[in-house]
């Protein structure tokens, strides 16, 4: 069998190590020997670092009016980490792999030569001291959310190789500032019993002990004693500008270097919409220009723009746009490029083996688009074209849309803590790598001809989707209780699960269809996915609602609606109108037919309840068709008693309707009156989860009448229709119930009404009056003789009292 492995380089494994995320604290020579050999820059990456290097290079030669704040915007994934972390190793002389400048391995996956040369030309013209800080994984101890400027400041004070305490980091700052640092490390030498202070100031216990002794000797005017020391805690707040100095300073005291480049990940997740963060990051780059004399410079990366009507930035903040003066240099990262990374790392395959996938498109190609296509959604609506079938395979472009949809959905509520890159999640839906769906068959070791669909997705991203809507997680797993871990509905609720998180996206069982969509050469999975969907709303123990025509689990919340929902009894007088509802639903308008092109003729409508009639509509119509429904085992009985009734002189005005009882009419009219009793008993819900349960509800007994409709018309087109003692199969008139009815009637009035043909007109109320007031028969207008009673014969005109009028 050939499998999908089989299609890749043998030489470039699909399940060797690839990184989770690229950080900046990764600087293991091995690791980062991989991250650079396998880092991929497109063609839109290079165009940003040129211009970066550009601007660099014109404010470290050109002074201090330069604009020093860069804002490095992207979707989750798109390369921001790797481009900030590796430009500024590159440009940074100390950082070295195997010996050879970190610079060299840069340029190698550069493929302009005039980006290589502009890349060393500014690394040699301004050797730069790089200073990387994560703000996802940094923050000051005992501090929530601190001020990126104290961040920052601190560590710093630790890349100069100052204590980790902060305390401790102050007074080595200050001893070395005045001169006193040797003279205090030998105090120390002497009280720690021949041990350094570079030995024991990072032990929190021995450091503070012995420093805090000293720190009263050396500055008594500041610590009047040991308790003093320990007792003070550091202002951070005040001299925002002189910290800064300071900082630099101690930078380019150092390094003995001119130029910084403070780079600092994932800033607009860290200040999001707190104004204090962002007034401090707006002061911290405003100094860093005032004070760094262009040879300073701020590079933050983001998942937002700084642009607050930007259309594609997802998750973006309008209080972020008062950043823009302070980061005037934009690098916008394309969406685009995370395909195109994907498929150059990881999706490559050698030209024999494309074109087996050539093969493969030419034979299904048309099929398969139509087999695939979304509706009604923004996602990938091109056609599919060879090339691209060829280049993402096993994967749809679709597939691609969706997945860094949902890792910037994931990103935006857990803050991208722990959450894969792109190209990750894709080598652990093909290999599993991570162990993530241990005991299932690998994707890449399925025949060829299979595809990825969007329940693997869940299956490689559930921890990930759990940690954010654990209420999806648990419907799935309730579903995976009730119709097994491996059943067609579990596939089907892991589809609903990995959508819902996309928000906008309309999870129509089409779209699941479409997302499922097995092998290439496979027919539509829609007919199952319908049954399935059905199963699933229907099962009381699984809380999924289908609310606007999308399908969605629903909360804790909803799951005690859901409960209380299930406890409802419809009354048998419930029960009735629901009934009674749907019919006149189905008898709307109700059957009449013109009697000899003069008399319209309407049937009530009356159905059995039990012994009894009740009457729907057209109580005083002359004609009443009485509906009964009677189960398959009775109905010849049934139909034989009103045959014989039907033949009594007091039901010579009636037609009965006969039909076959559907067992299912019970249960759909009992959740339809679950469906409305829980939407009235809980009206105006603040919770949105709840809000939108209620409203799927609504929706959910709408679609249940007009299924019950249906029922009811078919239930009725396969019964009889009982006149005077004639049954007539419904069938026998029409295919459609209502022209059935209407064509029955129209033979039935003529019998009730079997004199109407001597007289077919309708006569105005006072045409009697002006008939017999008409002194002169010969000049009788038409309009009061419409029957032609006056006859003319010669001379002589009468009236025909043999008329039969």
């Amino acid at each position: 069998m050939t499998t999908i492995r089989s299609l890749f380089d043998p030489n470039k494994k699909i399940d060797r190590r690839i990184e989770k995320v690229i950080t900046y604290e990764t600087t293991d020579e091995v690791l980062l020997k991989q991250e650079i050999t396998e880092y991929v820059a497109t063609a839109s990456i290079e165009s940003n670092c040129e211009r970066l290097l550009d601007l660099l290079d014109a404010g470290m030669s050109g002074g201090s009016q330069c604009d020093i704040g860069v804002w490095v915007s992207g979707f989750y994934g798109s390369g921001k980490s790797s481009l900030t972390k590796y430009l500024g190793f590159a440009l940074d002389p100390d950082r070295k792999i195997e010996g050879k400048p970190f610079l060299e391995w840069l340029q190698n996956q550069f493929t302009t030569k005039s980006l290589r040369a502009r890349l060393a030309t500014v690394a040699q013209k301004h050797p730069s001291t790089v200073i990387m800080l994560d703000l996802a994984s940094e923050h000051l101890a005992g501090a929530t959310m601190a001020e990126i400027s104290s961040v920052l400041y601190w560590k710093v004070m630790q890349w100069a190789g100052y204590s980790r305490d902060k305390k401790m980091a102050y007074l080595e700052f200050k001893l070395e500032s005045d001169g006193r640092m040797m003279d205090f490390q030998g105090k120390i030498s002497q009280l720690a019993k021949g041990k350094s202070w570079s030995q024991i100031k990072n032990d929190p216990l021995v450091a503070k002990t012995l420093a805090s002794k000293l720190a009263a000797e050396f500055y008594p005017e500041l610590w009047p004693d040991a308790r003093a020391f320990n007792e003070i805690t550091l202002d951070e707040a005040v001299n925002e500008d002189q910290r800064i100095k300071e900082m630099l300073d101690l930078i380019r005291r150092k390094s003995g270097r001119p130029n910084v480049l403070f780079v600092l990940d994932e800033v607009g997740q860290y200040v999001a919409a707190r104004d204090n963060l962002i007034l401090n990051l707006d002061g911290l780059a405003k100094n860093v220009k005032n004070l760094g004399n262009g040879r300073a410079w701020v590079i933050a990366t983001a998942q937002q723009t700084l642009t607050e009507d930007d259309p594609t930035a997802r998750m973006n903040s309008a209080k972020l746009f008062k950043l823009k003066d302070r980061f005037p240099v934009p690098i916008d990262l394309e969406v685009s490029d995370i395909k195109e990374i994907c498929y150059r790392r990881l999706l490559s395959k050698p030209p024999a083996e494309e074109k087996k996938l050539q093969a493969m498109f030419e034979q299904y190609g048309p099929s398969l688009q139509y087999a695939t296509k979304l509706e009604n959604t923004r996602y990938y609506k091109a056609n599919l074209e060879k090339k691209v079938f060829c280049d993402l395979y096993p994967f749809l472009p679709q597939h691609f849309d969706i997945l860094l949809e949902l890792l910037g959905r994931l990103a935006k509520t857990s803050g991208g803590i722990g959450l894969r890159s792109a190209i990750k999640v894709i080598q652990d839906v093909l290999v599993d790598p991570s162990g993530l769906r241990s005991g299932e068959k690998l994707l890449a070791d399925q025949s060829l001809g299979t595809l990825a669909t969007t329940v693997t997705f869940y299956d490689t991203l559930e921890r990930d989707i759990e940690r954010s809507f654990r209420h999806i997680v648990a419907g799935v797993a309730r579903v995976k209780k009730t119709f097994g871990a491996d059943s067609f509905e579990a596939n089907v609720a892991k589809s609903i699960a990995v959508l819902q998180v996309l928000e906008d996206f309309p999870i129509t069982r089409e779209n699941l269809s479409a997302l499922m969509h097995p092998m290439v050469e496979s027919p539509s999975l829609l007919p199952q996915v319908k049954t399935a969907v059905e199963q699933l709303l229907n099962e009381p123990s699984v809380p999924l609602g289908e609310v606007d025509g999308s399908l969605r689990f629903m909360s804790e919340a909803v799951a005690t609606l859901e409960q209380e929902r299930s406890g409802f009894i419809p009354r048998r007088a419930d029960s009735q109108r629901i009934l009674n509802t749907s019919l006149e639903s189905v008898f709307n308008p109700p059957p009449s037919t013109k009697l000899f092109n003069a008399r319209m003729v309407s049937t009530g409508l009356k159905v059995y309840s039990g012994a009894s009639l009740v009457s729907l509509v057209g109580e005083k119509e002359e004609i009443q068709t009485h509906i009964e429904f009677v189960p398959e085992f009775d109905y010849e009985s049934r139909k034989s008693e009103r045959i014989l009734e039907s033949q009594q002189r007091s039901s010579r005005n009636f037609i009965y309707l006969l039909g076959r009882q559907d067992p299912e009419v019970d249960k759909l009219g009992l959740e339809i009156y679950r469906c409305s009793e829980i939407q009235s008993k809980h009206r105006n819900p603040a919770d949105k989860e709840v809000a939108d349960y209620l409203r799927s509800q609504a929706q959910r007994a709408e679609s249940l009448a007009l299924d019950l409709e249906s029922r009811l018309k078919k239930s009725l087109s396969e019964g009889s229709f009982i006149f005077k003692g004639k049954p007539r199969p419904v069938s026998e008139f029409s295919a459609d119930l209502l022209e059935a009815a209407r064509k029955h009637l129209g033979e039935v009035a003529q019998e009730v009404f079997e004199k109407y043909n001597q007289a077919s007109t309708q006569a105005e109320s006072d045409l009697a009056e002006r008939f017999l007031k008409t002194e002169r028969l010969d000049r009788i207008p038409s309009k009061d003789d419409p029957l032609g009673l006056v006859k003319r014969v010669g001379n002589t005109v009468r009236i025909d009292t043999d008329h039969a009028a």
